[in-house]
């Protein structure tokens, strides 16, 4: 075995390698071989000519002769593949055109998916960087009887669900907070307060020190990213084990974070992936049951599906339901999610369909190619029945064809994955603060492996057609020039279904565009409640609450500021985890039997005159409301109408949650206004009503400052930061922003989506004008006899011109009814991220009924 196997490979060396020398000996061999056989029968007495005719009648020609032998020997089917690819390429250099075009439009297509998997696997498929992250997930509480879903959870539900899920190997939590850096520049920073097992939960340990510890619980042990010890601290490792200077308690370097390490949750959870300090929660906290503030998250145990640790979640809900009487009236249940899957639940639908979207470019230019390929065999019949003729095998017409194919996706596959590499590129350019998580620019090798994967697809779809015709071929009656019949009707019935199928992908590529185009329009004009025009915002840490009041007087006084005022959380900034509760309606009545949610925020007077708010009804907060003063609130009128349906809100009663030296406690306050719902979460959708309370009567920080502006507004950032290095040494500010970049920031991911798409229905109106071109005009060419014919007989040009135009109608006709079948399918699907418009819109849909046959008309009118 192993000498017929060294014998092989030296054969195959042999004739790769020294090819000549190998042919030379065949030639030799045969050669010999030839007059052994013809000496043999001139001995038997046979005359020279006679033995040489005879005997090349029984070699059946030495060149058919030599090809079964090279067919057999080691290597041959190797040197068969460059020998095709050679002749594959001669004839790429022979029809420069063909070859131009062909690879073009393969390249478009492979390049748009490329670039759009590139994104989609960096967001969506690519693992979160922590240990074994499939069996990291993340817990919301639903509570169902106030209608509130994706809810954080209070601190004696997370001890319930370490001490009694049997699923979770981990069970961990976080609340986002903000803290200020001393010294000489103070910085304000994002941080979080954790658990003692969040990292381990996690999966992370630290670059240098350790992670929390179960002895740290509630001590002065803090933990750093490294990117903020190298830039604050300059990496000086000694500072391990001592204070730093942090406002806000005592505190301990314990450990350095690895430097990539980030968070990964979504924006609804108000965790920025940027947290620069942790340290450990009050081992009190686990006491607390009317908070709901602490994300969730938990890890699962080996061999436990998603499934079981949601059932099991279900049975540590009701268990927990039993035991405390507002659980049970709160209805809780819990949600268990994919970390990684809850992480990127906004974005999936619309990078789902961009991906959808560029398969389908990719289809279309496929379908064009084929076309093109399909016309180019008719072409070239008499070629392959030659080939055959000449004693060519079917299947070795197959394989040539094949190769051609092949040659042509490779150059296309290059191309495209070129192409995508640049797109790519674009798409970094431009991507929305969402899409932060893909990472550095580059190519990965599952995205590769699909640019590899769409040319050999194409390969495969491409030959198919030409290969078809070479096994249908009758040889005598093609080299005789008849048998074109068969040809015509299977290039017709193709070419008619190529162009429906271009129309209907085109079809529904348009309308997709034409409603991401619309929702982005309809985004753009959204009244979120508050002008955000002429307004900066600037966040303040380290204040003290007596001393806000004068810090406002002193910004009024800023040449070109109208109106001051300060939030606790600002409309549309995630980074602060929203602060939201029950509330109580005085007295409760029957009619109040459900539990009411609402969002709350303390606000100073200034505040809903520098957002532009609009009144409604009774007064905004002033001077007057102070701590010692009436207890005041002002709601918005979606939580008027909800709690006293067909009623006035004025001089109503509602114990909700304050802010005071003991915590978070429930305060009766009189609601003095009513203002318009201010869209806190999101310009597309009123999340809950809200309750407004004066900040001297509901102190919380950080607080976010608002200044309405004569003057461009970032150009008062300079001065207000002398006045506070001046004023308040030891305050600092962050995210110094327009208010309109909060809004656009919002608005991003739809006008993301909205320029792709409208690339992909550009290439798809390109390739459908290219296409049916293509198609018209060889089967236009193919028909000149017919043409001529009908003239002959008497019909006029323009009977012939509207013979082919009638045709073109009903074929794009039938590719516009399944196209806009399959786009109100699509748009079913795209409803989850439409705003403003109906799935059914129907000026998307005019839209891609006016130019799909403005399309078609222009393909069909040079043929």
């Amino acid at each position: 075995m192993f000498r017929k196997t060294f014998t092989r490979l030296t054969h195959l060396f042999a004739y790769l390698f020294h090819r000549r020398e190998v042919e030379n000996g065949l030639d030799d061999e045969l050669r010999s071989s030839f007059e052994m056989m013809a000496e043999r029968r001139i001995a038997q007495g046979l005359s020279p000519d006679e033995a040489r005719r005879l005997t090349r009648m029984e070699f059946e020609g030495l060149d058919q002769l030599k090809e079964r032998v090279r067919d057999g020997m080691a290597g041959a089917g190797v040197q068969t593949m460059f020998r095709d690819a050679r002749y594959a390429w001669q004839g790429v250099r022979r029809h420069k055109s063909f070859t131009f075009i062909s690879v073009l439009m393969l390249a478009l297509g492979i390049g748009a998916t490329t670039a759009i998997f590139s994104i989609f696997y960096a967001v969506l498929l690519h693992p979160l960087p922590y240990d074994k992250p499939e069996g990291l997930a993340v817990v919301w509480a639903n509570l169902r009887s106030a209608g509130t879903v994706r809810a954080p959870v209070s601190g004696a539900i997370v001890r319930e669900l370490q001490n009694h899920s049997r699923s979770f190997s981990g069970v961990a939590g976080i609340w986002t907070i903000t803290r200020t850096i001393r010294g000489d520049n103070p910085e304000q920073v994002k941080a979080a307060m954790v658990t003692v097992n969040f990292f381990d939960v996690l999966g992370v340990r630290a670059q240098r020190g350790h992670t929390f510890e179960k002895s740290e619980e509630g001590g002065p042990a803090i933990v750093l990213t490294d990117g903020l010890f190298g830039r604050r601290f300059a990496g000086d490792w000694s500072l391990m084990g001592k204070a730093l200077p942090l406002q806000g308690g005592s505190n301990t370097l314990v450990g350095v974070l690895p430097a990539n390490f980030q968070l990964h949750f979504a924006p609804d959870a108000n965790v920025p992936r940027d947290i620069q300090i942790f340290d450990t929660f009050p081992a009190d906290v686990y006491s607390g049951r009317d908070q709901y503030f602490i994300r969730v998250i938990c890890r699962l145990k080996p061999g436990i599906s998603m499934a079981e640790a949601q059932h099991d979640a279900d049975r540590v809900a009701k268990e927990i339901r039993a035991k405390y009487a507002e659980y049970d009236r709160d209805d809780l249940q819990f949600t268990i999610t994919g970390m990684q899957a809850d992480a990127v639940r906004d974005v999936k639908p619309a990078l789902d369909a961009l991906f959808a979207g560029a398969v389908l470019v990719l289809l279309i230019c496929c379908v064009n190619v084929a076309g093109l390929l399909v016309a180019r065999a008719g072409d070239r019949r008499k070629e392959m029945a030659l080939r055959l003729a000449l004693g060519a095998s079917r299947g070795r017409i197959l394989h040539q064809l094949f190769v051609e194919s092949a040659v042509l996706c490779a150059f296309g596959g290059v191309l495209g994955a070129a192409l995508g590499w640049a797109g790519f590129r674009g798409l970094l350019a431009i991507r929305p603060e969402r899409l932060s998580n893909i990472g550095d620019a580059r190519l990965s090798w599952p995205v590769l492996a699909l640019a590899a994967v769409s040319s050999l697809s194409a390969a495969l779809l491409f030959g198919l057609a030409p290969a078809l015709e070479s096994f249908r071929m009758d040889i005598v009656a093609t080299l005789r020039a008849r048998d074109r019949s068969w040809i015509v009707r299977l290039h017709r019935r193709s070419g008619n279904l190529l162009v429906i199928g271009e129309v209907t992908l085109a079809f529904v590529l348009v309308t997709g565009a034409a409603l991401t185009a619309r929702t982005l329009s309809r985004l753009q004009q959204a009244r979120p409640g508050f002008e955000p025009r002429s307004l900066l915002t600037f966040q303040i840490g380290g204040m003290k609450t007596n001393e806000i009041a004068g810090w406002e007087s002193r910004l009024a006084t800023l040449p070109g500021v109208e109106f001051v005022g300060a939030t606790s959380h600002l409309p549309l900034d995630t980074d602060i985890p929203n602060w939201y509760s029950p509330y109580e309606p005085e007295p409760m009545t029957e009619n109040h039997g459900a539990t009411f949610i609402s969002d709350l925020r303390c606000v100073t007077p200034g505040y809903f005159a520098a957002m532009g708010a609009r009144l409604i009804a009774g007064r905004y907060f002033d001077r007057q409301d102070r701590a010692n003063s009436r207890q005041v609130l002002i709601v918005d009128d979606l939580l008027a109408r909800t709690t006293w349906p067909g009623q006035s809100a004025m001089g109503k009663k509602i114990r909700a949650e304050h802010v005071t030296r003991n915590g978070f406690e429930p305060i009766s306050g009189v609601v003095v206004g009513v203002i318009q719902h201010l869209y806190n979460h999101s310009l597309a959708k009123a999340v809950r009503g809200q309750i407004y309370m004066p900040f001297e009567q509901s102190p919380r920080s950080p607080l976010t400052f608002v200044l309405r502006t004569r003057v461009p507004p970032l150009s008062l950032a300079p001065p207000i930061r002398r006045m506070l290095h001046d004023t308040t040494p030891f305050a600092a500010m962050a995210k110094i922003r327009p208010m309109t970049e909060y809004v656009a920031r919002e608005i991003a991911p739809s006008g993301f989506t909205a320029v792709l798409a409208a690339i992909f229905a550009g290439l798809a109106l390109l390739l459908a004008v290219t296409g049916i071109y293509g198609v018209l005009n060889y089967q236009i060419s193919q028909r000149m006899p017919e043409m001529g014919i009908r003239m002959a007989l008497g019909a006029s040009a323009r009977e012939v011109v509207r013979l082919v135009f009638k045709e073109t109608l009903v074929l794009v006709g039938t590719g516009l009814l399944l196209g806009a079948a399959g786009a109100l399918l699509v748009a079913r699907w795209l409803a989850a991220f439409l705003y403003g418009v109906s799935p059914r819109d129907p000026m998307s849909f005019a839209l891609a009924l006016l130019l799909l046959p403005a399309a078609a008309f222009l393909g069909s009118l040079l043929p």
